[in-house]
């Protein structure tokens, strides 16, 4: 079915629902390595039900052993009736739908039994292209989940592809749509979304993805097809191309496929895990109940019924993290990002480490408060140490925190790296090789970086570092690495909340020590003397005029000589030259902390 079909109920009905509804029904709860289960069904038929889901699973792993995302714990819920199942459906057909909620992927039935099994799967497709980052226009994604939806296992292979009666029996009967208009439809189309179109979209697609993945005479492309067209070329050029026909050959042959011997079922070799036997239910807790019937219901347009929901939840479980995660998603969702802010922190708090919500917090908090950012991404590489992605955006930010040697020691593990990942990784180790005083090894990071560059910026960005170390062009600044926002690609700008205002902060950023100010000793050149966790530090005032000293209200601040009163101070510098040795920078601005 489509991901667009959503059908939403008022969180009115939710609450106040009559007796002999699932939110008093008697709920159990089953656990298998990958799987969740809700159900008010039998415990038979939900074990069987669970246990088909891992073997699905065990099936996509094989086909897909690199997919960059691979779901995470999935929620199955079950119900047993029509009856329980009605105010949770979402439309009138529908006996099983795929639904992301927060930090939850839910597999949504009717009722537990194999007849239910192939809308099931045609929904975990879904799911799986999503994590799996595959971009298909409808007719391709809907055409992929109805061709595996009959996936069944017969001993060591595994049966794919078998024909749908009802879709093969109105291919035959319906009027033919013109291919070219089924491959152009958009989510916004008629073809998708209207009943009396879609089914010609639905129907074309799975026999045009039925005929790309089986016929042997099209199926040794069909993966070169996927990643053209995942990769955002229009459908008709890339069956074009890849096939080397126009596209009223491949109607013609597709036609005649429908028509000949080989529009069948054909099976694969895998060797699937037997999932264990012993999978027992057990009663689930009426908060977890309450918190996944207001998750599934959970649609667009029904935020404030989904707010005062979780809020009654929170109000009767004040020390649970859940519900502060999904009122986290719901206001990021409404780009409400300070509030999103503050109820993952309270999430995180109250003891949240789940994977998905460490990161976007992370992310979220690095606009917000660095240190907050440091320590969920901290939590996060923890559960995970493989994930590139959490190590560069912990080091980014410990980089902009003035952490140079954390965030050296944080990509110190880093030996190989993706062409798309290695300029960023690069850009931060020169700057923090350059913050943390190691000249050499900023250069050969800004050389390799200018090496390598797809770009002018990563380009001009190695080449002013370079400069600057080279001191080819006497006072010019360090160029700013890219905040963590920017660097991570997609998370909301949030206001900073610092003392000092913006517009009192210099347009590049400097290495800097942070410590105690003991003395300014005047002098021809003149001398500030601090105290930092590694010491003293003597840096240099070689120009006043090139020297801003900002107060802790953010306010320009003079400076008189002799020893002064301890406050705390951060200096940017820039490095000295060979005829300025004993003195560890050149003063270029100092910051008041309060």
């Amino acid at each position: 079915m489509g991901m667009r079909a959503w059908v939403t109920l008022g969180f009115g009905a939710l609450l106040c629902l009559p007796a002999g509804t699932a939110a008093d029904a008697r709920w159990s709860r089953l656990a298998s390595p990958h799987f969740e289960m809700y159900t008010t069904a039998g415990e038979r038929s939900a074990r069987d039900t669970i246990r088909y889901f891992e073997q699905v699973r065990g099936f996509f792993d094989q086909m897909m052993p690199h997919a960059r995302d691979k779901p995470s714990q999935v929620r199955i819920l079950v119900f047993n009736s029509e009856k329980e199942y009605a105010p949770y459906r979402l439309n009138g057909y529908a006996t099983a739908y795929y639904h992301s909620s927060g930090d939850h992927d839910y597999i949504v039935m009717s009722h537990a039994g194999e007849e239910t099994f192939p809308v099931a799967i045609h929904e975990y497709v879904h799911l799986v292209a999503r994590h799996s980052k595959l971009n298909f226009p409808p007719w391709l994604s809907e055409g992929i989940a109805e061709l595996y939806s009959t996936l069944k296992p017969t001993g060591d292979k595994v049966l794919i592809g078998a024909i749908v009666p009802g879709r093969y029996q109105a291919l035959l009967r319906d009027k033919w749509v013109p291919l070219a208009t089924i491959l152009t439809a958009t989510q916004d189309s008629p073809y998708y979304n209207e009943k009396n179109q879609a089914g010609s979209l639905y129907n074309q697609g799975w026999a045009l993805t039925h005929m790309l993945a089986l016929n042997p005479v099209y199926k040794p492309k069909f993966s070169e097809v996927l990643l053209a067209i995942s990769g955002g070329r229009p459908s008709i050029d890339a069956l074009e191309q890849t096939y080397s026909k126009p596209l009223r050959a491949i109607e013609s042959d597709l036609l005649a496929y429908l028509r000949g011997g080989r529009f069948q079922g054909v099976l694969i070799p895998a060797k699937l895990e037997k999932v264990d036997d012993d999978l027992k239910a057990e009663p689930a807790g009426p908060f977890e109940v309450a918190l996944l019937l207001i998750e599934v219901t959970d649609q667009p347009g029904r935020e404030i019924d989904t707010r005062a929901a979780l809020e009654k939840v929170i109000a009767q479980y004040p020390n649970r993290p859940e519900p502060y995660v999904d009122l986290a998603y719901l206001e990021r969702r409404q780009k409400q990002f300070s509030d999103a802010y503050e109820h993952f922190a309270k999430a995180f708090e109250l003891g949240s480490r789940d994977p998905r919500m460490l990161w976007d917090y992370g992310r979220l908090a690095g606009q917000a408060d660095l240190s907050k950012s440091i320590q969920a991404l901290t939590e996060l590489l923890k559960l995970d140490s493989g994930r590139l992605d959490v190590r560069l955006e912990l080091a980014s930010v410990q980089l902009h925190s003035h952490a140079a040697k954390d965030a050296l020691q944080t990509l110190a593990s880093v030996k190989k790296v993706t062409p798309e990942d290695a300029p960023r990784l690069l850009s931060l180790l020169m700057h923090a090789n350059l913050e943390a005083g190691d000249r050499d090894d900023a250069r050969k990071a800004a050389e390799q970086l200018k090496k390598i560059a797809a770009n002018a910026d990563d380009r001009d960005r190695a080449e002013q570092i370079l400069r600057f170390i080279d001191g080819s062009r006497p006072g010019t600044t360090m160029p700013a690495p890219d905040s963590p926002a920017e660097s991570g690609g997609h998370a909301p700008m949030l206001k900073r909340r610092d003392t000092a205002p913006e517009s009192a902060r210099p347009a590049a950023l400097r290495p800097s020590f942070t410590g105690r100010f003991l003395e300014l000793q005047c002098g021809a050149p003149a001398r500030i003397v601090m105290e930092t966790a590694e010491g003293k530090k003597v840096l240099l005032i070689d120009n006043p005029s090139n020297l801003t000293v900002n107060g802790d209200s953010g306010q320009t601040t003079d400076l008189a000589c002799g020893p002064q009163k301890r406050a705390k101070i951060r200096i940017e510098y820039d490095p000295t030259g060979e005829s300025a040795r004993g003195a560890d920078g050149l003063a270029r601005v100092i910051h008041f902390e309060p």
